[in-house]
């Protein structure tokens, strides 16, 4: 009796493995198998997938004779490439891959049958503007970087372009092994980081406001062109001396020696604090891929140190995705709208709207905006943005050695109920931030205009 009863606890066991490995197996393939059919070595999928256009109705992707085609303009195809994605599906970003389930018509109970309940080849519409898009595309002339624009009422990303890029219909056959496309699969508006520069003294300008509510405005420093900060120069670009500067000159001429002045009468940790709030070292996602974190460390940091990390160098990395989110908050007193590439969607696909995510005060987004808005009425020119945008912006040029030309930047967004826009831009080893990203700017806003 007692070798029986040991068999039927042994029995009872297994039983309980082998229904446990079963229900994992199975919740696994409801919240995962959508990702497993869309994986590259099921590439002759999408052969089956369904159309994908832009907002206006163009056609950016088809299924023809079991096979991929895309837009008819070789541009649209580059300036695209990292949103739509490519055939055998190495850019992971794109929506081929992360809404491969839609486009084949997956569904977790009838896998990829047709039938009533799930139709082969649905089709989606994307939020991008194909004529904003390529307009970016060609203002970055053959350099490497990311622009990346929304809506920051509505949500809608109109603007998405990565390079390096290739064409998805002709596939270089050296993509491998020539440099000039090394990391033509990465998402760049996504998944990388940059050196952000004078774009960061955002983040040091709101520490001050929340550490000075009353006075920040009045706090002023002497700008030489170059000083020894904590035992090495601090210089301002060129070596061009401001004089005395308060915060709205400061912002406007973009002076270091200001704002590593500032940073440190401010204290690392409190800097630290700050950009934590406002989205570093934090993590955010969009359509259900996991972007990169823009990250910050000041641990142990000297006073040089810090005046530099101030205005975006030493540790500081920035997403671009995270910028544009940035900005959107400070349009919007505070708080951003999650973006988002299609319109509605569900919670499996991660386009469910989430409430707006906090990330300073209205009364820090306020201020901010004001002194943006100063940047261009008084330093960069209104001339360069189509009329009635009233745009608010901040450029920077990261450097970042190796004999290597700076990322040059522009963030912000558009003080408009009829241009809602915010942006976020990146050239790398451009010629400067007015020069490289601004010329950017402006012809993404002029397409949408």
């Amino acid at each position: 009796m007692k070798t029986v009863g040991f068999r039927s606890i042994v029995l009872y066991i297994l039983l309980a493995v082998f229904i446990g490995g079963v229900g994992y197996l199975v919740a696994n393939m409801f919240l995962h198998g959508r990702q497993w059919v869309m994986q590259p070595y099921n590439a002759h999928l999408s052969g089956q997938m369904g159309d994908i256009k832009d907002r206006d109705g163009n056609l950016l992707a088809t299924s023809q004779d079991g096979g991929r085609v895309y837009s008819e303009n070789d541009t649209v195809r580059r300036a695209l490439l990292h949103t739509i994605g490519d055939t055998a599906g190495f850019i992971g970003t794109g929506v081929q891959s992360v809404m491969g389930d839609k486009l084949t018509g997956y569904n977790f109970i009838t896998g990829l049958n047709d039938t009533v309940f799930s139709r082969m080849g649905s089709g989606l519409t994307l939020t991008v503007s194909q004529d904003a898009c390529t307009a970016a595309y060609n203002a970055m002339a053959g350099r490497n970087g990311a622009a990346i624009l929304y809506n920051y009422e509505n949500g809608d990303i109109l603007c998405k372009v990565s390079a390096p890029t290739f064409d998805p219909a002709f596939v270089p056959e050296d993509i491998e092994t020539n440099d000039a496309y090394k990391g033509a699969y990465l998402d760049k508006s996504l998944s990388a980081s940059f050196t952000p520069g004078s774009i960061f003294k955002i983040i040091t300008a709101a520490a001050a406001m929340e550490k000075w509510p009353d006075s920040w405005s009045e706090r002023t420093y002497e700008c030489w062109g170059a000083e020894n900060i904590g035992g090495s120069d601090i210089t301002c670009l060129h070596g061009e001396a401001h004089g005395s500067q308060d915060m709205f000159a400061a912002m406007g001429n973009s002076c270091n020696i200001y704002f590593a002045h500032l940073a440190n009468d401010i204290g690392g940790g409190a800097l630290q604090k700050k950009a934590e709030e406002m989205g570093f070292n934090q993590s955010f996602d969009f359509n259900g891929v996991n972007v990169t974190k823009s990250t910050l460390d000041l641990t142990g940091a000297n006073a040089n140190q810090i005046g530099w990390a101030a205005v975006g160098q030493y540790t500081v990395l920035a997403n671009p995705y995270h910028m544009m989110v940035l900005m959107g908050a400070v349009a919007k007193g505070g708080s951003y709208t999650q973006p988002r590439l299609t319109e509605g969607g569900d919670i499996f696909s991660g386009l469910a709207a989430s409430g707006d995510r906090k990330l300073m005060s209205a009364e820090t987004a306020r201020q901010l905006k004001t002194l943006l808005r100063g940047d261009v009425e008084n330093y960069y020119g209104d001339w360069m943005f189509p009329q009635g945008m009233a745009v608010c912006a901040k450029t920077g040029t990261g450097e970042v050695g190796e004999g290597k030309a700076p990322n040059c930047w522009m963030v912000g967004f558009c003080d408009s109920t009829q241009y809602p826009y915010a942006f976020a831009v990146v050239v790398e080893e451009g010629e400067g931030g007015i020069e490289t990203a601004g010329v950017l700017v402006s012809a993404m806003l002029q397409a949408l205009a």
